[in-house]
C-alpha cells in the first residue's frame, strides 16, 4: 500500500517540482531485511539544489504564472532614483528656493551699485516797471542741466558728484532809476561741480558691518542649497528603502501563490486518496482550509505589493488623476553584492564634515552671529559727518561803458572754464570761486533700550544655535552609530540565513528521499518545502535590511547621491 500511495503522490507532485518519480519498492521481505542490516534505501532522482542565498532559484523550480488584479509595469532602481530626482515635488520646490536666495544675492548687492542722475530745466521771467520802484532786470530766461554720479561705501559713508551747469539770458535795464530808457541783454555761464561726502563715525561704520545684508544673503543661498541636498539626499534614501519593500513584497507574492498551487496539488492528491478509501474525509477538509489560508494570504499579499507600488510612485512625484497603471514590478536584483565591513569613527567623523544638516546648522550659527554684530553696532552713538567741496566757474557778458571805456565783451563756456582756477595760483590759490562746508551730527539715546534688548536677544539666540549644532551632532552621531551597527547585524543575519537555506534543501532533499521509499507523507514533504521559502525568504529580508542600513548610513554621510551616480540638476 505504501508503494502505491508513493507512485500516486509522485506522479502528481513530482512532475510539479520537476522530479523523476521513484523505483518500486522491494517485496517486504527484501525491505525489513536482518537485525543488523540496515533496510536498503533507494536513492533519489538526482535534483538542482537551489544556490544558497539565491532567491531567484527557488522560483526556477517552483515558478507559477499569475495574474495582478491591477495592471502593473516594470522599474528598475536606477529608473526610478532618476526619475525621482527630476519629477519629485519636494526637490522641486527646495531647487526653487534655491534660485530665490540666489536672486536675494543680487538684490543686497545692488546697495552699492553705481547711480547716475541727471536733468534739465527752463526758465522765462519778464517783469514791468511799476511806479517808482527800482528794477535790476525786466526778464530772465534761463536753461540749466545737471549730471551726478552717487555710490554707497562699504565703509558706510556715500560719496555723490555732481556737475551743475546753467546758461541764462537777462534783460538789464540802462539805468535801475529810468528802466524806460532801455535794457541791455546780459548772458552769464555758470559750471558748479559738487562733491559731497557723508560718513558715520560710530554707529554704522565698518565693512563688515555694512556687508551684512549680503553675508546673511549669500548664508540663506547656501542654506537653501544645503536644505536642496538634504531633500535630495532623503529622497533617495526613502526611494531605495521603498524599492527594496516593493521587491520584498513582490517576491513574498510569488512564495504565497507558489504555496497555493502546492496547496492545490496537495488536494488533488488528497481527494484521490479519500475517493480510493484509503484517508478519512476530515483530512480533505483539513487540505482545503489549509489551501483558503494561503489564498488568503495571496490576497493580503497583492495589497501589500499594490501599497508598495502606490508609495512608490507618490515618491516619483506621479498624478494619480486617470492613471490605469498603478502596480510595478521591480527589476533590479539586490542578491550580487558583498557586504562590506563599516569604519564607524570615518564614518561620524565623514558626517560632521560632508552632512547637510550640520553644514546648515553651521550656516544658522553663522547667520545669528551675523545678528548679533549688526545689533552691537546698533548701540554705538550716532555721530556722522558731513562735507561738501564746490568750486564754482563763471563767464558773464560785460556791457561797453562809453565813460570808462569798457569794451563790450561776450562771455562764454570756455571762459566760464578757464574761470575755475585763478591766474596767479601761487598767490591767490588754486580755485577762483569755491565752497568748503562740514558738519557733524550727534544722536545720543541715552537709555538706548531697544538697541541693548535687541543685543541682549541675538546673543540669546546664538547660544540656542550653538546648542542646536551640537545637539544635532549628537543626534547624527547616534544615527551613524545605529546605521553601521543596522549593517553588521544585517551581514551576521544574512550569514545565518545563508546557513539556514542550506539546512532546509539538505532537510527537503533528506524528507524527498523519505518519501521516495515510503517512509514520509506529503504533508512532511510540503513543510521543507515551506521551511525552504522561509529561510530564502528570510535571506532576501536580512539582504534588504542590510541595503536600508546602508542607504541610511550614505545619506548621513553625504554619500547617497555619487554612491548611486547622481547629481542634483539646477534650478530653471
Amino acid at each position: 500500500m505504501t508503494t502505491l500511495i508513493s507512485t500516486i503522490l509522485w506522479g502528481s507532485l513530482g512532475p510539479l517540482l520537476g522530479f523523476a518519480p521513484p523505483a518500486a519498492d522491494p517485496p517486504p521481505d527484501e525491505r525489513a531485511g536482518t537485525a543488523s542490516t540496515p533496510p536498503a534505501v533507494a536513492a533519489p532522482a538526482p535534483t538542482v539544489a537551489p544556490t544558497p542565498g539565491d532567491t531567484a532559484a527557488l522560483g526556477e523550480r517552483l515558478d507559477v504564472e499569475y495574474d495582478l488584479p491591477f495592471a502593473s509595469e516594470e522599474l528598475s532602481l536606477s529608473e526610478a532614483l532618476n526619475a525621482a530626482l527630476a519629477e519629485n515635488i519636494d526637490l522641486s520646490t527646495a531647487l526653487m528656493d534655491v534660485e530665490v536666495s540666489e536672486s536675494s544675492v543680487m538684490s543686497a548687492q545692488g546697495a552699492f551699485d553705481v547711480v547716475i542722475t541727471a536733468g534739465i530745466a527752463g526758465s522765462i521771467q519778464e517783469s514791468t516797471p511799476r511806479g517808482s520802484v527800482f528794477i535790476f532786470n525786466t526778464g530772465t530766461r534761463t536753461l540749466s542741466g545737471y549730471f551726478g554720479v552717487g555710490r554707497q561705501l562699504e565703509t558706510g559713508g556715500r560719496i555723490d558728484l555732481r556737475f551743475d551747469v546753467q546758461r541764462s539770458l537777462s534783460d538789464q535795464p540802462l539805468s535801475f532809476i529810468q528802466p524806460e530808457l532801455g535794457s541791455t541783454t546780459l548772458a552769464a555761464y555758470q559750471i558748479t561741480p559738487r562733491l559731497t561726502f557723508t560718513h558715520p563715525l560710530l554707529r554704522g561704520v565698518g565693512i563688515k558691518y555694512n556687508k551684512v545684508q549680503i553675508e546673511r544673503a549669500r548664508l540663506a543661498a547656501t542654506q537653501a542649497e544645503s536644505q536642496a541636498q538634504v531633500t535630495a539626499q532623503n529622497t533617495v534614501r526613502d526611494l531605495v528603502s521603498a524599492y527594496w519593500d516593493l521587491l520584498f513584497a513582490s517576491r513574498d507574492l510569488a512564495n504565497k501563490h507558489r504555496s497555493v498551487e502546492l496547496a492545490k496539488a496537495q488536494l488533488e492528491r488528497t481527494r484521490a486518496q479519500v475517493n480510493a478509501g484509503r484517508l478519512a474525509p476530515v483530512d480533505l477538509k483539513a487540505v482545503e482550509q489549509a489551501l483558503a489560508t494561503r489564498e488568503q494570504e495571496v490576497i493580503l499579499a497583492e495589497n501589500t505589493l499594490l501599497d508598495a507600488s502606490l508609495n512608490m510612485r507618490v515618491l516619483l512625484g506621479e498624478d494619480f488623476e486617470d492613471r490605469v497603471m498603478l502596480g510595478l514590478d521591480p527589476s533590479t536584483d539586490p542578491e550580487r553584492f558583498e557586504p562590506e565591513p563599516v569604519d564607524i569613527d570615518a564614518s561620524v567623523d565623514m558626517a560632521m564634515q560632508a552632512n547637510p544638516q550640520v553644514r546648515q546648522l553651521q550656516l544658522a550659527l553663522s547667520s545669528r552671529r551675523l545678528d548679533e554684530l549688526e545689533a552691537a553696532n546698533q548701540r554705538l552713538v550716532q555721530l556722522d559727518f558731513t562735507g561738501t567741496f564746490s568750486p564754482q566757474g563763471r563767464s558773464v557778458d560785460t556791457a561797453a561803458d562809453p565813460s570808462t571805456g569798457t569794451p563790450q565783451q561776450r562771455g562764454s563756456w570756455g571762459e566760464a572754464f578757464r574761470n575755475f582756477v585763478n591766474e596767479d595760483v601761487g598767490r591767490d590759490g588754486i580755485f577762483a570761486e569755491y565752497t568748503v562746508s562740514g558738519a557733524l551730527d550727534l544722536t545720543w539715546n541715552v537709555q538706548n533700550r531697544t538697541a541693548r534688548g535687541n543685543h541682549q536677544r541675538t546673543l540669546a539666540e546664538v547660544r540656542k544655535a550653538e546648542a542646536a549644532l551640537e545637539q544635532v551632532r549628537q543626534t547624527i552621531t547616534t544615527s551613524v552609530i545605529r546605521a553601521a551597527n543596522g549593517i553588521r547585524s544585517a551581514q551576521k543575519r544574512m550569514e545565518v540565513a545563508e546557513i539556514s537555506v542550506e539546512l532546509a534543501e539538505e532537510n527537503l532533499r533528506a524528507e524527498e528521499a523519505r518519501f521516495n521509499v515510503g517512509r514520509s507523507t506529503s504533508y512532511d514533504v510540503l513543510d521543507r518545502i515551506d521551511a525552504l521559502q522561509t529561510a530564502q525568504s528570510s535571506a532576501l529580508s536580512a539582504r534588504i535590511e542590510y541595503l536600508k542600513a546602508r542607504a541610511q548610513l550614505q545619506a548621513l554621510t553625504g554619500e547617497i547621491l555619487p554612491a548611486y551616480g547622481l547629481e542634483m540638476r539646477q534650478a530653471g
